[in-house]
């Protein structure tokens, strides 16, 4: 109700501008043609929104140029098309928030490499590479883009030299939509046309050469009108297509801004579930082309990828009773769950959602068992962002899967608030005339205002609409032309939503007045369709606008060159009335020798213009009018050169005589055709400079006191020509430019990087100075040297131009050598320092004399020789090391100890192996040499002395070598053994005289037997490949015995008899027959003979407690002949005593000693624990 009284205030408006305006009596021409289009949701025509899986592909053919990008950016340059493939993917179904509202989205990323050989930049021909990457968000119920990501990164490399890249923009622009910008209006039906009002913000990131800077974040609020202007097969108007061949059935929507300007135009294709071409011209200046190659349905049979998308049933099927419903109305909706290829398992028991996004409406369910859910819920009044004036809005219902695999479904539902069974429309907002003027056509719809002028051939089309859900019966369309009579077509009958368009031409008279001329139609003129609830709709009228092109008036300028310049048209008027404005197209000179050309648009028709170059230049005036007729006229504007500016400067009023002052000769040309300052030629006439007769900057002197006039002249790029000059004072000069050098008999000696020259000590050198002053003082110039610093005293006087001395420092360090020139005027030179490094020369130690190895003990003299220079011998420490391991003084190294002091060394080791004695010289500076020296000492093996001794068998035997004898070193750590019996192997290695039976410097032993016995001492050192051996014949005498110890002898021990012990066994048992014999005969025998020690054991206990302390063996006898001849309070070094010998001493910490048993343990654990 709301669009038919506006339209109604339209017609009103028109009918009294025509009141008021006079028309043309005639048709200069007049054709038309009908056409009838049907968009009824319900048939096969209509294209309803897509399902997306995650994996759908689509492969373009793309075509960039970005001839305009870099023209805009100011860069000279030849481009042209850029072709290369772009792969569309979608990437994921995600819920997002979107203005409050939680919407399920698309991802969908498309990417593409492009590259161009032969392109032309700024004069150099290479190639060109551009990355493209768009990310989109778009809504899964109506594909409305919420927001895009669009990656540029354009690359310029010359003639394939990659490091000479270029690159022309690394650019990230963000655009987010709000609300979502609905390019598509599902179901899309041929003829529709709706508008988007939206508010796009926009971000540029990155860097570029040329885009400098970037612009900054916008946010701008466009309507946009969309309109499905063809069907069929996707072509152009120059008849070029797309390669994919199954897109037969596609709608081309065109984008108009408010202006009515198109901007581009999509073409849909439903097979393809996407666009089957799209062309733009890109806010950044790009031209670009997508066609679609290739399409990779997921998980669809039958696919030919160039040609069929194949089958793919949806896996969640959306179905209304109605596609078209009244506003707050029950909607029944089922969802279907399908089982097929990439879809569900099973299609029933699907958890799962639907979702009325517009309304925040959510619910979940769960499929039967024939996979079919339903639910009820009310519709709402909610409004779309793509206003119709078919339809109140259109929402897409979507079903979502809540586990696994996102899986979406989405289905359209239209909204009428007028739902009507029959209603005819005349539509003004779709009248459409396309008007020829000049050759070129332009289309005036709307929204850019029919505006026409005498001459122009205009094709008008008229649209009548159905928007009813019953069929209209077949009637007539009567048409109210711009002049003569009006005249009826036949009308077919039109279904729900069906258009009738029809066109006609006429030509304007180029007498036709100034005004509005209406045009009208008018469907059913004798209400045929009686059952038309708005019979006020079927009439509709627009006006064309007769006018008149404006007319330009002009005033071509003149001025000098930066001067700002009036360009004036302001006086440019538009007969048919209205304001004009004027867009200045004006050349000026770039830098380049080539004109560049800036483009001003102005309200007022008058602007302002600084050239910096003279010359004649033609500004192109372009006067628009307000219905936007053109009229271009050309403006002059003729400026004059301007002379240089020429300034002669210096840092100084004065200078000396024969010293050069540098004049700066400070030129430009404001106007010239070169950067700033301009090419000014400096031409010097008398000056004489140094840089020559042409130059900036001159650089001169003067021979004689007094005042000097200096001349330049300078002349521009046109030949202008300015003078100038500038006066210098020259008075005396002092002494300056002194040098000092050093000399030796080879020449001159060079200095290092710091300009220190570097000498020994006490080394002979030349010192030269000398001066420059003018000629009159140069040869008696007076010369004060101080050669060294640190000899405050030592100062020289000497005169002329040279001077020289010999001179010699002897201390190590830094020296200054300073000099002081003094001319006859009294004016004296800076002082001139030189630094002279004197480096320390170490030592020299001749190399020290080798040795025949030495012998313990041996002592030996070394005499060390030395040498330095002459000034450090004086002063020289010379020292003797010992031993470098030790650093017996406590500072610095272990081998720098002065144990010994002087030149001479005497010493002598008492260790053998090898010893390192080091000879160190240390100077006056600390620095040292050394001389290292090895000194072999030999091992003399101990020598063994026995003493002699006489022994008895079964006594003990003293063993005594505690006379041996070795070095002092060795002979507290000896080792001594001893074979007790060489012809008998103890050991059982095979050797009978190596055995180690006892060890100790005097031991115990004793003999068994009698006789003469050969014992052996085996003497060990440090050495023990080299042991001293000693051996000794000992006679043991018979042991001294009575009766009754040769019988025990005989029975038992060592020397037992087995015969005697068989018969002394013999008479024990005899002898108790005996004395069981007797106890028998009487018990009264028996108790009378009883004494104590019988009752002792008078019983079983007692005789067995009595048995456990009976000894299990008797003690070695020896023992105890130790212990009784070996006197009390009585020292014995070395020698094992008693209780050691009984006990053994105790084991170390660590355990036993590998290789050793416990028995050699106690017998030789003391020799083993003495020697560690």
């Amino acid at each position: 109700m709301r669009r038919a009284v506006a339209r109604n205030i339209i017609a009103f408006t028109l009918i009294v501008l025509l009141c008021t305006t006079t028309l043309s009596p005639v048709i200069t021409s007049f054709d038309s043609e009908t056409e009838v289009s049907e968009s009824n949701k319900s048939s096969q025509g209509l294209a309803d929104v897509p399902t997306w899986r995650i994996g759908d592909k689509w492969k373009y053919a793309g075509t960039f140029d970005p001839t305009q990008l870099v023209l805009d950016a100011g860069v000279e340059a030849t481009v042209g098309e850029i072709n290369g493939d772009a792969m569309a993917e979608v990437l994921s179904i995600t819920e997002q928030n979107i203005d409050g509202k939680n919407i399920l989205v698309y991802t969908l990323r498309t990417s593409a490499n492009f590259d161009k050989s032969g392109v032309s930049l700024e004069g150099f021909s290479g190639t060109a590479e551009i990355q493209f990457t768009q990310t989109e968000i778009r809504r899964v119920s109506d594909l409305s883009v919420i927001r895009s990501d669009l990656d540029l990164y354009i690359e310029f490399t010359p003639g394939g030299i990659s490091f000479l890249n270029q690159i022309l923009g690394d650019i990230t622009i963000t655009n987010t939509y709000s609300p979502s910008s609905e390019d598509y209006d599902f179901p899309i039906r041929a003829d529709e046309r709706w508008t988007t009002t939206v508010t796009s913000s926009s971000q540029w990131s990155g860097a570029s050469d040329y885009i400098t800077p970037f612009p900054p974040p916008t946010s701008d609020t466009n309507d946009t009108i969309y309109e499905v202007t063809n069907t069929g097969i996707p072509v152009n108007d120059y008849g070029q297509g797309i390669n994919y061949g199954g897109c037969d059935d596609s709608y081309e929507i065109t984008s108009f801004n408010s202006a009515g300007d198109e901007e581009g135009y999509t073409w849909y294709c439903p097979a393809a579930k996407n666009f089957a071409w799209k062309h733009t011209e890109d806010d950044v200046g790009l031209v670009i082309d997508f066609k679609l190659k290739e399409y990779y349905p997921k998980d669809s049979s039958g696919v030919d990828v160039y040609s069929n998308p194949g089958n793919r049933d949806e896996c969640l099927d959306i179905e209304f009773v109605n596609d078209i419903t009244a506003l707050d109305t029950p909607t029944d909706v089922w969802v279907n769950a399908s089982s097929s290829q990439g879809c569900f398992s099973n299609s029933a028991g699907v958890n799962l959602e639907i979702r009325h996004e517009a309304s925040g409406f959510t619910q979940q369910l769960t499929t039967a068992n024939n996979g079919s859910a339903w639910t009820q819920f009310d519709i709402g009044n909610d409004v779309d962002g793509s206003v119709t004036s078919i339809d109140w809005a259109s929402h897409g219902i979507v079903a979502r899967s809540l586990s696994g695999t996102t899986l979406v479904g989405s289905n359209t539902i239209t909204l009428d608030e007028e739902l009507v069974a029959l209603d005819l429309f005349a539509d003004a907002e779709r009248a459409l005339i396309t008007r020829t003027r000049d050759g070129v056509d332009r289309e005036l719809n709307a929204l850019s205002g029919y505006n026409v002028l005498p001459g122009d051939d205009l094709t008008i089309e008229v649209t009548i609409q159905n928007k009813g859900i019953t069929s209209s019966q077949a009637t007539d369309l009567r048409i109210y032309p711009p002049v003569g009579q009006s005249f009826d077509i036949p009308m077919p009958p039109l279904g729900t939503y069906q258009t009738f368009k029809t066109n006609f031409t006429w030509t304007v008279p180029e007498s036709q007045a100034i005004g509005i001329i209406p045009i009208s139609w008018e469907a059913d003129p004798d209400q045929i369709n009686s059952a038309d609830v708005n019979s006020d709709n079927d009439y509709a009228i627009i006006g064309l606008f007769v006018g008149r092109l404006p007319t330009p008036v002009i005033v071509d300028a003149q001025a000098k060159t930066l001067e700002e310049v009036f360009i004036n048209a302001s006086s440019s008027f538009d007969e048919d009335g209205g304001n004009v404005t004027c867009l200045f197209e004006i050349p000026y000179d770039d830098g380049t020798r080539s004109w560049a050309w800036e483009k001003v648009l102005s309200d007022s028709c008058m602007t302002n213009w600084t050239w910096t170059d003279d010359g004649s230049y033609p500004i192109l005036v372009t006067i628009t009018d307000e219905e936007r007729d053109e009229t271009q006229v050309t403006l002059f504007a003729e400026i004059e050169n301007r002379a240089p500016k020429l300034e002669l400067l210096s840092l100084r009023s004065e200078a000396r005589v024969e010293h050069p002052i540098t004049l700066y000769a400070f030129a430009n040309d404001s106007d010239s055709e070169d950067v700033w300052p301009g090419v000014v030629d400096v031409f010097w006439p008398t000056a004489q400079c140094q840089e020559g007769y042409f130059t900036r900057v001159c650089t001169t002197t003067a021979p004689t006191e007094g005042w000097h006039t200096f001349t330049a002249i300078g002349t521009d790029d046109d030949s202008t020509s300015t003078t100038a000059t500038i006066d210098i004072k020259f008075t005396n000069i002092a002494p300056h430019s002194t040098i000092i050098n050093l000399y030796n008999d080879s020449g001159t000696i060079p200095s290092d990087e710091q300009k220190i020259w570097q000498l020994d000590e006490d080394q002979v050198v030349l010192v030269k100075g000398q001066a420059e002053d003018s000629i009159d003082d140069i040869e008696t110039l007076s010369h004060t040297w101080w050669p060294d610093d640190k000899q405050g005293s030592l100062i020289y006087f000497l005169e002329g131009r040279v001077t020289q001395f010999e001179m010699s420092w002897q201390t190590s360090g830094l020296h200054t050598i300073r000099l002081d020139v003094t001319d006859s005027d009294g004016a004296t030179s800076t002082t001139n320092e030189r630094w002279v490094n004197i480096r320390n020369v170490p030592p020299v130690i001749q190399p020290l004399d080798s040795f025949l190895p030495l012998a313990e003990g041996e002592p030996i003299t070394i005499t060390g020789n030395s040498t330095d220079t002459i000034s450090d011998i004086p002063t020289l420490l010379k020292c003797w090391d010992v031993d470098p391991g030790i650093d017996s003084d406590s500072t610095g190294g272990a081998s720098d100890d002065c144990d010994i002091v002087g030149d001479e060394f005497t010493y002598s080791w008492n260790r053998s192996g090898s010893h390192s004695i080091v000879y160190h010289v240390t100077d006056d500076d600390g620095a040292t040499t050394s001389e290292v020296l090895t000194i072999e000492v030999i091992n003399i093996p101990p020598i063994v002395r026995l003493k002699q001794t006489s022994c008895v068998a079964y006594d003990v035997c003293i063993l005594d070598a505690r006379g041996t004898i070795d070095s002092l070193n060795d002979i507290d750590d000896l080792t001594i053994a001893w074979d007790l019996d060489i012809s008998v192997d103890s050991n059982g290695d095979g050797v009978k005289d190596n055995d180690a039976d006892l060890i100790g410097s005097r031991v115990e032993y004793i003999f068994k037997q009698d006789g003469d016995i050969t014992v052996k001492a085996m003497a060990w050192d440090e050495d023990p490949e080299k042991p001293g051996m000693a051996i000794i014949t000992i006679q043991v005498a018979p042991p001294d015995r009575n009766t009754l110890e040769e019988v025990s002898s005989l029975l038992a021990g060592e020397d037992s008899n087995p015969l005697a012990q068989v018969a002394l066994i013999i008479i024990i048992i005899l002898l108790l027959v005996v004395v069981a014999k007797r106890r028998n005969s009487s018990t009264e025998e028996k108790d009378w003979q009883r004494d104590g020690f019988e009752d002792e054991f008078e019983t079983e206990a007692q005789l067995e407690k009595a048995l456990k302390k009976k000894p299990a063996s008797p003690p070695p006898g020896f023992v105890f002949d130790q212990a009784m001849e070996i006197a009390p309070n009585m020292q014995n070094t070395g020698d094992i005593s008693i209780d050691e010998l009984l006990q053994g001493p105790p084991l170390p910490e660590s355990g036993l000693p590998d290789g050793w048993t416990m028995e050699q343990w106690q017998y030789y654990g003391h020799e083993w624990l003495k020697s560690q």
